[in-house]
């Protein structure tokens, strides 16, 4: 009877176990699911931030050009050329100016023998006159011939004078410091009066120089960031100087010229290339407009993840105007949300995440 009474006991917990093997299993948890996301608004734009291609130029530029014609002997300045007030750019040949000269110094000085002489006579005909000695026709003449000769004098003076200067003129010379910008001439060559010769810009005052469309004018504000392209690490507050009055007939836009401060170390050379930048209001935070979603109510949402448990939540928020492929956001995000920006329709309240 006891050797029964033991195999009923063991055919009794063969079948528990058999009715355990059999029961369902709850399914291991899934593993968090990849997601993309941006943080607020670590990497949302500032829309009401705008940036603009600029050039760093100089605020004054001149072109320099010879005041006499004459054939170019000498040019001692190279584009790119930093030189000092009074540097000697290029050298006329200056021979037939120097002949001038000579003939025009040679006939003043006849001229003061000539008017030096009528002097004496005059003189000697006034005392002569007042004895009865000289008639009134004599002493006349003589007075003219005084009067012709001293204005000889006078114009020949004149014309050394402006020979001289054109003497000097046949030496171009910086009127100012700066850097040459520009070179239009060469050895050889006959230039005229006028012609461009060099184009020196100064150094010591420089500018951001910029395009501006029409809707910004009035967001325009008085200063500016500039941040030159070969110093991204040191941004420029630089004073908007001038806005064109007209728009360009091409592109419509507002030529914009923005003063840099002249401060050691920071000053960037000119022609470099520059990014301008200014609010045009208060700052909005903004996603991406793949991030938005609407429930089933019709109301926008997103996905935001929960930094303590690394799951998401759908959270309404409220939209603003979309500019492109972003959407400003108006309400319902604060700043260090992380918002997720793909796969945002297979989602679940409460599902865990991983950021990539």
């Amino acid at each position: 009877m006891a050797r029964k009474s033991v195999s009923w006991n063991e055919t009794a917990l063969t079948a528990c176990l058999l009715l355990a093997a059999c029961a369902p299993q709850e399914p291991p948890p899934s593993p968090p699911r990849p997601v993309r996301a941006v943080q607020v608004p670590a990497t949302a734009e500032l829309l009401a931030r705008h940036d603009y291609a600029a050039r760093i130029e100089a605020r004054h530029e001149a072109t320099l050009a010879f005041e006499v014609a004459g054939r170019v002997t000498g040019r001692a300045a190279e584009v790119g050329d930093r030189i000092a007030a009074g540097t000697v750019l290029a050298q006329l040949d200056a021979t037939d100016f120097r002949l001038r000269e000579r003939a025009f110094s040679a006939r003043l000085t006849a001229a003061k023998a000539e008017h030096s002489d009528a002097a004496t006579s005059l003189r000697r005909l006034s005392g002569l006159r007042i004895k009865g000695f000289v008639t009134q026709a004599e002493y006349d003449r003589a007075a003219y011939r005084d009067q012709a000769s001293a204005a000889q004098v006078q114009e020949l003076t004149a014309q050394l004078g402006l020979t001289r200067r054109e003497l000097a003129h046949t030496t171009l010379r910086a009127p100012t410091a700066g850097v040459v910008t520009g070179q239009m001439l060469e050895v050889g060559q006959v230039v005229g009066a006028g012609q461009a010769a060099f184009r020196l810009a100064r150094t010591d005052e420089l500018e951001a120089v910029f395009d501006l469309p029409e809707q910004r004018l009035k967001a325009l504000p008085k200063t500016v960031t500039v941040t030159v392209w070969s110093q991204p690490d040191q941004p420029i507050e630089a004073q908007v100087r001038e806005v064109a009055p007209q728009a360009a007939a091409d592109s419509r836009t507002y030529r914009v010229r923005a003063t840099l401060p002249m401060a050691n170390g920071a000053t960037p050379a000119l022609g470099m290339s520059a990014e301008v930048s200014f609010l045009a209001g208060p700052p909005v935070m903004a996603v991406p407009t793949s991030a938005i979603l609407k429930r089933d109510d019709g109301q926008p949402a997103v996905w935001v993840i929960q930094p303590t448990t690394n799951t998401v939540s759908l959270r309404p928020v409220t939209l603003g105007p979309v500019h492109g492929d972003e959407s400003t956001i108006a309400g319902g995000l604060k700043t260090g949300d992380w918002v997720v920006t793909a796969g945002v329709h297979d989602l679940r309240d409460g599902q865990p995440v991983s950021l990539p």
